[in-house]
């Protein structure tokens, strides 16, 4: 069942207000920043080690912190107990292990990504279905590549370019200010925009120009324009931008999904056909089409979906599953 919270509103093509200023590298010198500054050099120092090495080193990093970070591993059980509650208890945890090695994993992938020179993506990496893009580009209505959140997103936006063709990419920033500014640091200068998530209206002025944006509504999204649509079966909170994103720009939407093989040595990167009629009109249900596709693409290999976000928390009153059932909003005693 679908359900649509209200009606989603139409992007407003008026003036937005001014884009707070990214942070810089250089203003981010203080002591609360070493952690950062010293996982940085780590990555630096260790993305050039063979992949053998890498998965090895990712394996022990990810059962270490498997067992320590207690809140990220709860949040990932709770996860799968709600999506896969047919499986066994053992089952959802092996599961829940890979996916921090998984994790871990992609930390190599963003030195690979942020320190390489490319010539060692471009030999792992393989694109298929830029036909697909290469028809949407040549309506000059603009494209929408539509993606999840997966553990292989770093590596999977970099890969883009190597379709010829320059795309935005809508980002969440990171709390930490220093992490914000080396991410826009080393994913800038790919020919396209680095577009903060709350910017939806620079998104639309991307694609009215005719160019291509990455875009991830799969997350968690309570604002008032929300729509419930079940994924995984779950209920869920959801983002209605991309189909109404694509009403109001008449743009191509086509699905973008990635996939590591099993020994971390080499990555398919699949670009769909355009989904059409999208948008269909009725919005809960182009977003459950969305889902089924993303659903489809996580069951290719599960471990690399972000799980240890919390993806099913309800709106306020509701019962919230990662505090037990108490409704979100309410503080006992």
């Amino acid at each position: 069942m679908v359900t649509e919270h209200s009606a989603p509103p139409r992007p407003k093509p008026a003036p937005p207000a001014a884009a707070a200023a990214p942070p810089e590298v250089a203003d981010c010198q203080g002591i609360q920043y070493w952690p950062a500054w010293i996982a940085y050099g780590l990555m630096r120092a260790l993305y050039r080690l063979p992949p053998a090495v890498q998965r090895g080193l990712s394996t022990a990093l990810g059962s270490l912190a498997w067992w320590v970070a207690r809140r990220e591993r709860r949040t990932t059980l709770i996860n799968l107990r709600l999506t896969h509650p047919d499986w066994t208890e053992q089952a959802r945890r092996r599961l829940g292990r890979r996916h921090f090695e998984s994790l871990a994993y992609g930390v190599f992938e963003t030195g690979l990504v942020w320190f390489g020179d490319g010539s060692r993506l471009r030999r792992i990496v393989r694109i298929e279905g830029r036909e697909h893009l290469d028809a949407a580009v040549a309506r000059g209505r603009g494209v929408m590549l539509l993606g999840g959140h997966f553990t292989t997103n770093e590596i999977a936006a970099a890969a883009l370019p190597e379709t010829g063709h320059p795309v935005s990419i809508m980002y969440k920033a990171p709390k930490n200010r220093l992490l914000h500014a080396l991410a826009l640091r080393h994913r800038s200068g790919r020919g396209g925009q680095m577009i903060p998530a709350d910017r939806l209206v620079d998104m639309v002025q991307a694609i009215k120009r005719g160019g291509i944006v990455l875009y991830a509504p799969d997350q968690r999204y309570d604002q008032r324009d929300c729509v419930s649509v079940p994924l995984f079966g779950v209920a869920a909170l959801s983002n209605p931008g991309a189909p109404v994103v694509a009403k109001y720009t008449g743009c191509a939407v086509l699905p973008y999904f990635p996939l590591r093989a099993a020994d971390g040595r080499s990555y398919v990167m699949t670009i769909g056909a355009p989904l059409a009629p999208f948008p269909s009109g009725d919005v809960p249900a182009d977003v459950g089409r969305f889902f089924r596709l993303l659903e489809e693409a996580v069951g290719r290999a599960p471990e690399q979906y972000l799980w240890s976000y919390k993806r099913y928390r309800p709106a306020d009153g509701e019962p919230d599953p990662y505090r037990r059932g108490v409704a979100r909003g309410f503080t006992p005693g």
